[in-house]
C-alpha cells in the first residue's frame, strides 16, 4: 500500500525503481527487528552501570552495597545475548547501542520501565534466589515489556522514526514479531540457532511471500486503469477524485486479489484491506470500503472474473 502510495505521487513513475525501493524497505524493517532483539542486553548492561554508579555514592545505603541483581541475571536476556546469529547481524550492519545519543535513550527507557508495576513486581518476588532465576518469570518480564510497556510506545516511535522514516511505520508490526520470536526461546536453546528471517525461504527458491508482494505490487499497477473503471461503475454521481487516496489503492488491491490470486479466499481479502483502512485511512472508510467491494464482487462474479482454487474457495 505505501509502496503503491509512493509510485503514484512519485513525479517520474518507474516500477522497477518502486520495486526496489519497497524491497529494501523490508531489509530496512528487518534491521529494526535485530535493533530491538538486541535493546534488552543494553537494558541489562545499563542496569549494571546504575548498580555500579550506586555503589560508588559517598554514603551509599545497604540497598546501594547489595543490590538485587534478579534483572541484571535474566536468563532470557543472556540467551538472546549469546545469540550468534543475533551477533553476526549486529557485526555486520553496526546496529548495536553505542553511541552516546542511543545510551542516553537506552538509560531513559531503563529508568521509565523500572517504575512499572510489574517490572516492581519482578524485582519484588523473592521466590528464587538471585543466582537461580527461573527461566519462565525471567521470559515473562521480557514479553510484558514488549507488550505492556514497548508496543503504541509513542516515545520508542518518534525516536526510531527519526533514524529511519520506514520505521515509524513498521515499529509496532516489528514489536510482535520480536515478541513472537522469544516466546519460542528455551532455557536449552542452542546458541547457533539462527533467528528467524523476516519471510519464509522455500528450499526450492523465492519465498512465496515476496512472490505474493511482487506480483500484487506490479499488477495494482498495471491495472490501474482497468480497476479505476470497476470502481467508476459503482459509485454513480460520485468523482472518483473525491474518494480518499489510500482509500482507492485499497480498494483496487483488494481487487487485484479477487482477480490474479486464485488461493487467497475472498473473506480473507475482505477483512485484510477493512482492517488496514482503520489504522492507515479515515474513521469510515472501512465501511465505504466494506460496501464497496461487496457490491465490486458481486458484479466480478456474475462477469465471471474470480476464479479462486484450493484454499481460495474457502470462505
Amino acid at each position: 500500500m505505501q509502496a503503491i502510495y509512493e509510485y503514484n505521487t512519485s513525479k517520474k513513475r518507474d516500477v522497477d525503481i518502486a520495486m526496489k525501493n519497497m524491497l529494501h524497505s523490508f531489509d530496512d524493517m528487518y534491521l529494526l527487528y535485530i535493533r530491538i532483539v538486541s535493546l534488552f542486553s543494553a537494558l541489562t548492561n545499563t542496569a549494571e552501570q546504575v548498580i555500579e554508579l550506586k555503589k560508588r555514592k559517598y554514603l551509599p545505603t545497604e540497598t546501594d552495597l547489595y543490590p538485587n541483581l534478579k534483572f541484571i541475571n535474566n536468563i532470557l536476556i543472556k540467551k538472546i545475548e549469546e545469540n550468534r546469529s543475533l551477533q553476526r547481524y549486529i557485526d555486520e550492519y553496526k546496529i548495536g547501542w553505542n553511541n552516546d545519543v542511543d545510551l542516553l535513550f537506552v538509560r531513559k527507557l531503563y529508568d521509565l520501565i523500572s517504575n512499572e508495576d510489574f517490572f516492581i513486581a519482578y524485582m519484588s518476588d523473592q521466590d528464587n534466589s538471585f543466582q537461580d532465576n527461573s527461566f519462565e518469570e525471567d521470559k515473562d518480564l521480557v514479553l510484558d515489556i514488549l507488550e505492556k510497556f514497548m508496543l503504541e510506545n509513542e516515545e520508542m516511535i518518534h525516536y526510531f522514526g527519526e533514524i529511519k522514516l520506514n520505521w515509524l511505520h513498521d515499529f509496532n508490526d516489528v514489536i510482535i514479531l520480536v515478541y513472537n520470536t522469544l516466546k519460542l526461546f528455551t532455557r536449552n536453546q542452542n546458541n547457533e540457532k539462527p533467528l528467524p528471517p523476516l519471510f519464509k525461504i522455500k528450499k526450492s527458491g523465492e519465498s512465496e511471500d515476496i512472490y505474493f508482494v511482487k506480483e500484487l505490487f506490479v499488477k495494482t499497477i498495471q491495472n490501474d486503469e482497468q480497476y479505476t473503471e470497476i470502481v467508476s461503475r459503482k459509485i454513480q454521481n460520485w468523482e472518483t477524485e473525491r474518494i480518499a487516496c489510500i482509500d482507492f489503492i485499497l480498494i483496487k488491491m483488494a481487487i487485484c486479489e479477487f482477480c490474479e490470486f486464485p488461493s487467497i479466499p475472498l473473506r480473507v481479502t475482505l477483512n485484510e484491506y477493512i482492517e488496514i483502512s482503520k489504522y492507515y485511512s479515515t474513521p469510515k472508510s472501512r465501511y465505504f470500503i466494506n460496501g464497496l467491494l461487496d457490491s465490486i464482487l458481486v458484479t466480478l462474479k456474475n462477469e465471471n472474473k474470480i476464479n479462486k482454487q484450493g484454499r481460495g474457495l474457502m470462505g
